[in-house]
């Protein structure tokens, strides 16, 4: 029973040694040399979430005392344990992300590699990438990118920077023409075919069930709002959201368009709060 008691109290020093000479990146951000459950108060381990006090400590991270630690070097974030030096996933912070292509060095996303570009998602060789192809906005669709110019397979035709190559025969996005979508329909022969019950509402909306289309609802165009839903060809609101014509379902007491009541649009970078503009 000695024996027991003075090898516990060997390891509880040892570990409280341990945890007072490594450093912490503040709240559950906390490094610790690698270990495991028994005498230390550790519970957990790779490959799986581990319940900490208040929180949940990712995969790879021990639960000590309510902190959520990992090994050395490492940081725990939400969803487990990273190195924040060279991560590119977690570069210098927890979920600090470089973009697709860029390198983690030091804690700082590096430049894209050579012979590529940065675009807003990430790095990009534009003279063979199809949905960047020339320019970071532009997309070939179907085709393919060659030397910087989207090229387009027999049948088809180029639509723009965002559409690129397209059949407009088959093509419900193109049907016909470029700017031509069949919406929830289908393109046949480049003529947009609605199905049963739907109604066609023009080229840029194309086919629509005007009995449950929140943006069609009852009648092409009439919108019920984000809020809002379409039912029987009535926009529904939720509480305490009411229907403004051509708005939808909006809340008078926070929208600017209609504040207090609709149409009373505030004006002069005005807020509105509790129904009047502020």
């Amino acid at each position: 029973m000695k024996r027991h008691w003075l090898m516990g109290g060997i390891l509880l020093t040892a570990w409280a040694a341990f945890m007072g000479s490594v450093g912490g990146c503040g709240g559950n951000t906390t490094n610790i040399g690698s270990g495991g459950s028994g005498n230390s108060g550790a519970t957990g381990g790779s490959g799986a979430t581990t319940p900490c006090g208040d929180t949940t400590c990712g995969p790879g991270a021990l639960c000590v005392q309510n902190v959520c630690v990992c090994g050395s070097g490492l940081v725990s974030c939400v969803d487990g344990c990273f190195d924040l030096a060279n991560d590119p996933a977690h570069c210098g912070a927890c979920g600090e992300a470089c973009k697709t292509g860029q390198d983690c060095v030091s804690g700082q996303c590096g430049p894209c590699p050579q012979g590529t570009v940065e675009c807003n998602s990430g790095c990009f060789d534009l003279s063979k990438d199809p949905e960047h192809c020339g320019q970071c906005n532009t997309n070939c669709g179907t085709g393919t990118c060659v030397s910087g110019m989207c090229q387009c397979a027999q049948g088809q035709v180029i639509c723009g920077n965002q559409l690129g190559c397209r059949d407009l025969s088959s093509d419900p996005e193109a049907c016909g023409m470029c700017n031509v979508t069949c919406g929830m329909g289908m393109c046949v022969s480049g003529q947009c075919v609605c199905a049963a019950g739907q109604t066609q509402c023009g080229a840029d909306i194309g086919c629509s069930d005007l009995s449950s289309d929140p943006n069609n609802c009852g009648q092409c165009d009439r919108r019920c709002g984000p809020a809002g839903s379409c039912v029987s060809g009535q926009c529904v609101c939720p509480a305490p959201a009411q229907q403004c014509q051509g708005d939808g379902c909006v809340d008078l007491n926070t929208d600017r368009r209609n504040c207090g009541q609709c149409g009373n649009d505030c004006n002069n970078g005005q807020q509105c709060i509790n129904g009047k503009c502020q």
